[in-house]
């Protein structure tokens, strides 16, 4: 590692786990994602004009924070699905009734612009929202917005123990 480098993470390796610790990160992570920031900094340093640091290794930290959580979030899933009951057993088929009586619940207390929304999207996967959009009489951000809230408030509803 040459002197600027030493230099660069003397300087700024504190300021850069202060950040990751509050973005919610424990220090034990917060010093891998640091190292992991630093070292790919330096190996891709020869490509880039300038270095203005502590900003570009916070950024390159964040980055690397968001694809450890997106990451995180897939195996979650994927392994969600692997417990889930199979919907052809009588257990499956009660937590199958279940969920829907969850998303039903949920539904009901829903304003009736949101069911429609959520309808809307449920009735024509393939459609295009700004299509959806127009045909609801309301503005693609607002069709989204609706729709991410109804979505938000179903998980919440099934989520529920």
């Amino acid at each position: 590692m040459s002197d600027f480098w030493k230099d660069a993470v003397d300087a700024h390796d504190h300021k850069l786990i202060i950040s990751l610790l509050a973005a919610g990160l424990r220090l034990d992570e917060a010093r891998d994602v640091a190292q992991e920031a630093w070292l790919r900094l330096i190996e891709n340093s020869a490509r880039l004009e300038r270095i203005e640091l502590p900003g570009l290794v916070i950024r390159q930290a964040s980055f690397i924070v968001a694809d450890r959580r997106r990451a995180s979030r897939h195996r979650v899933h994927s392994q969600d699905a692997d417990v889930l009951p199979a919907p052809e057993t009588a257990e499956g088929n009660t937590h199958a009734r279940q969920l829907l009586e969850a998303v039903n619940a949920e539904l009901a207390t829903a304003t009736p612009r949101a069911r429609d929304v959520f309808f809307a999207v449920l009735d024509a996967p393939d459609e295009a929202h700004r299509t959806l959009a127009a045909k609801e009489g309301l503005s693609l951000q607002r069709f989204r917005q609706v729709l991410c809230e109804v979505r938000a408030k179903l998980r919440r509803g099934v989520e529920k123990p």
